[in-house]
């Protein structure tokens, strides 16, 4: 038998606790609190190496400020931590195109896990034969078209992890004209009952056809077949495609859009300084589209009668904005206001420096600055990445994002970019740690050399703003720069979905600009954002997203090739480009693109005066298609977020765990359902503490357990037990247990059952709630953890420590999430990784599956943890204070839950071939 004179002084406290397991005493309640450095609540520190005994809860996870276990320095359980998986890098492309179609392929990594390192730090090198590659070479994503029926073939080669890789594929190319286009009307009633539309039909069974309308509406009939009837559902623009599949080769999207009217009298709009004026009917939606400024100039606000744009103060203010026409006439007027003319002041062979690992006699590294600082104090600096394969230039001389400038300075910002180090690929460095990172360093020496030649003030606000593969890398180094003690305030991340670890891990608020029709990446960039901001915002970090989605090609846009030098493309060959492409059928009679043909084949149908600015067409028309480009009409939502960073609004606080509660089974005499929490910092709380059993009858529960036993420790400490819940110490303190149900929003206890609940006050730290059947009674019971103070301190983390008895049963906690926004949190399913902890590996559960449902609806799932974000777990386990996880079969997720009840499910996975019973551990934590 161990005994406590086997330990030093320091873990005396958790040798008593092994002592008092051998003699069969209730492990927890011989735990004494041990003081931890630097303040906080008591623990349990464990030396290196040791294992704790069977049977031992840990009580909640060791958030900051609690008590639980101490984990010594460099502790991590046998097994190993994440690995990365062995690359086997793949094409994905499509099997087939069309003739003189841009289309994308992408690279795949391949392996589970991968270090989000070796991504970025991987290099490409695209060729093609059969056709031509458009636009950069270099990066993961290359555009290629194929002008002639064929086939064509991509090859890569791509150096990843000291490895050098040449995945090929082959594509079919079908002539443009096979597949024909969507005939319909232009325009319908609301009201309509019923429209045809239409696409060419097969020809000896060559093709297939699946229909999409999008934007409010039914297809009614004729769904697999060429021609469909729809109904409308409500007004605005429905987008029909028609897919159309040949021979499973090559698939086609065919696209036409219909407006469908409001059903009100005929109204008109008048539109002075830009497009999207006419007469409509009332309740029609009409996009509206300010012509771009002159030199020296940028937009300003809509005047007139802008009451009618909507209540949002920011609409009046976008070069771009949506009209629900009303039932009185409207005019509105595009105004400008001088923009200061400037030229950036460049900086050549700027900081040259030694590459990290390189020989001493290895050349040193250069970069190129430019930037443009107002003369006054600028209210921010904006560093600008260039996409992966581009240089700085892109920003100074295309005219979307040049104008993105002119509006930052403009406000009153200073702009400044540099060339990332390798001009090789045009990459910029992945590396995690700022003083291996040569262009995050180049940043920083920007900052200090600005502030040398007194440009710049040290104090003034520093923001990122990156495109593609650029925004990814400028969140990355706003936070190393962060984190080294710079002043920055936010990132803007253009045509990317972010990164999962820093929208999990940052506290740089994020910005994202993204297109919702990406060829290349399809709805993923969207998705991403959407999903990051989510992750944000559930941290209590500032940020947001806004989409360039599809809009009428109308002349205004196409404007913008005289952006710089209005003399050489006026408003009239704008309206000439416009129309020619009506003409081709590029675009539809209401404006909306069709396609997008490749440069080669748009040059082609242009008139001969402009093909030589096919090229620019063909960014315009894929801003309208809603496509992948930059694109400034987010301008002043952009300057709107900077400014609201540089005031330092603070996000709106996430929502808060305000209940815990856990069903599980008591199936023998010493069986335990155990229930932790911790409380951070900041007041004491109110806590309030049930085990139902008895009462589960009420509920259709079959095998209630008769009488529950609870108690409840801190670090091994009793802080209360209670049999029957009306036994109370006093009358006073039933009434204010009774007071607090009723406060929570729970069912009642019945009279004299011997269900079992208690009230405390407790301090920020962690705890653990033990059921127990009393008298040995077995069945079903139910703990419940409800925070009825709600006030500084909150709910930061949960578990649940359950037995599965069969292979049919599951761990079925819940949670309930309060307040007006969403809350970001971690959670896990955890069976092989309680063996380090003492649990036998025959009593634990193999192989965890968790599912998470909100209602009836499950809302995500997991199997095995590393399968899909496991990079960025592993990240966040030290941060929320779990323990590492070692074993593949464990389940855990990062999600976000918007307010409301939420309940997880833990359960053997499906083809489980290990343990299909035993204990499994479900745990929440909050991330911050």
């Amino acid at each position: 038998m161990l005994t406590p004179s086997r330990f030093p002084d320091t873990h005396r406290p958790l040798a008593a606790l092994i002592a008092a397991a051998a003699l069969g005493l209730p492990l927890a309640a011989q735990i004494r609190p041990t003081p931890l450095p630097g303040g906080g609540g008591g623990g349990i520190v464990l030396p290196p190496g040791f294992v704790l005994p069977p049977g031992f809860v840990l009580p909640g996870g060791g958030g900051a400020g609690g008590g639980g276990i101490v984990l010594p320095p460099g502790f991590v359980p046998p097994g190993g931590g994440v690995q990365n998986s062995t690359l086997f890098p793949t094409i994905n492309a499509p099997s087939g195109i069309l003739s003189g179609t841009n289309a994308s392929a992408t690279i795949r990594l391949g392996g589970n896990n991968v270090d989000p390192a070796i991504i970025a730090n991987a290099s490409y090198q695209w060729s093609i034969s059969g056709g031509r590659i458009v636009g950069d070479s270099r990066s993961a994503t290359v555009n290629f078209v194929a002008d002639n029926p064929g086939s064509v073939t991509l090859a890569a080669t791509i150096g990843a992890d000291g490895t050098s890789f040449a995945p090929t594929a082959n594509v079919t190319v079908v002539a443009a004209d096979t597949a024909g286009r969507v005939t319909s009307p232009a325009t319908i009633a609301a009201n309509a009952t019923s429209v045809t539309a239409s696409v060419p039909a097969a020809e000896g069974n060559d093709r297939t056809f699946r229909w999409a309308v999008a934007g409010g509406a039914t297809i009614v009939t004729g769904q697999g077949t060429n021609t469909i009837t729809f109904r409308p559902t409500s007004p605005g623009l429905k987008r029909l495609t028609c897919t159309v599949n040949f021979r499973n080769v090559v698939q086609v999207d065919l696209k036409s859009s219909v407006l469908a009217l409001g059903t009100g009298a005929p109204v008109a709009v008048t539109v002075d300084g830009g497009d999207g004026g006419g007469t409509y009917p009332a309740g029609t939606p009409v996009t509206l589209v300010a012509h771009p400024p002159v030199p020296g100039m940028v937009f300003d606000r809509w005047t007139g009668d802008t009451a009618a744009l909507g209540a949002g103060p920011i609409l009046p203010q976008l070069s771009e904005v949506n009209l629900t026409v009303p039932t009185n006439p409207v005019r509105l007027q595009a105004t400008y206001r001088a923009a200061p003319p400037w030229q950036p002041v460049i900086a050549r062979n700027f900081n040259p420096q030694a590459l990290p690992g390189a020989t001493a006699n290895a050349p040193a590294v250069t970069s190129t600055l430019a930037y443009h600082l107002p003369a006054f104090r600028p209210r921010g600096l904006v560093f600008l990445l260039h996409q992966s394969g581009g240089d700085l230039n892109e920003w100074f001389d295309r005219a979307h994002p040049s104008l993105l400038l002119r509006e930052l300075v403009a406000a009153g910002y200073g702009v400044a970019a540099l060339n990332s180090v390798n001009r090789v690929t045009g990459v910029w460095s992945g590396t995690a740690a700022l003083g291996g990172n040569p262009d995050a360093l180049n940043h920083v020496t920007a900052l200090n050399y600005l502030a040398r030649r007194e440009e710049l003030d040290p104090a003034t606000p520093v923001f990122f703003v990156g495109r593609a593969a650029g925004a990814v890398a400028g969140v990355r180094y706003a936070d190393l720069l962060l984190a080294a003690g710079r002043l920055v305030r936010g990132a803007v991340l253009y045509l990317s979905g972010g990164d999962e670890t820093l929208a999990a891990l940052s506290r740089v608020p994020q910005y994202f600009a993204v297109s919702a029709n990406e060829e290349a990446t399809g709805p993923t960039d969207l998705m991403e954002a959407r999903a990051r901001a989510q992750t944000l915002a559930g941290r209590g970090v500032p940020g947001g997203v806004v989409i360039s989605d599809l809009t009428p090609l109308y002349p205004a846009r196409l404007r913008m090739l005289g952006l710089q030098n209005p003399d050489r493309f006026t408003g009239e060959d704008a309206t000439t480009v416009a129309a020619a492409l009506r003409t081709a059928g590029i675009v539809d009679a209401n404006l909306y693109p069709r396609t997008q043909p490749s440069v080669t084949a748009l040059s082609a149908l242009l008139p001969a005066p402009y093909r030589a600015r096919a090229a620019d067409v063909a960014t315009e028309l894929a801003i309208a298609s809603g496509e992948r480009e930059f694109f400034s009409g987010a301008n002043r939502r952009v300057l709107a977020f900077l400014e609201a960073r540089i005031a330092g609004n603070p996000a709106p606080e996430p929502g808060r765990m305000i209940n815990l509660s856990t069903r599980g089974d008591i199936a023998f005499l010493g069986d335990t359902l155990t229930a932790g929490f911790t409380l951070s910092a900041g007041a004491q709380a109110n806590v309030l503490i049930r085990a139902v059993g008895p009462g589960l009858g009420r509920f259709r529960v079959d095998t209630p357990l008769a009488a529950a036993g609870l108690e409840v420790f801190r670090a091994g400490t009793s802080l209360g037990r209670n049999v029957g819940w009306e036994n109370q110490p006093t009358p006073a303190a039933r009434t204010q247990l009774v007071a607090a149900t009723n406060a929570v929003g729970t069912f009642a206890l019945g009279n004299g059952s011997l269900d079992s609940a208690l009230l405390l006050t407790l301090d920020p730290g962690s705890y653990s709630a033990v059921v127990t059947g009393v008298g040995g009674a077995t069945g079903e019971v139910m703990a419940e953890i409800y925070d009825v103070s709600r006030n500084a301190s909150r709910l930061t983390n949960l578990s649940s420590l359950s037995r599965i008895g069969d292979g049919n049963e599951a761990v079925i906690p819940g949670v309930v999430v309060a307040g007006n926004t969403p809350r970001t949190v971690v959670l896990r399913a955890i069976g092989p990784g309680l063996v380090p902890f003492g649990q036998p590996a025959a009593t634990v559960l193999s192989d965890p599956r968790l599912v998470l449902f909100s209602g009836v609806q499950p809302q995500a799932n997991n199997n095995n943890w590393g399968q899909a974000n496991g990079a960025t777990l592993a990240a966040v386990f030290p941060v929320i204070g779990a323990f590492p996880l070692n074993s593949p079969n464990e389940a855990a997720l990062l999600t976000t839950l918007t307010p409301g009840p939420y309940t997880l499910q833990a359960s053997p996975a499906p083809g489980n071939a290990g343990n299909a019973t035993g204990r499994v551990l479900v745990e929440l934590y909050e991330v911050p």
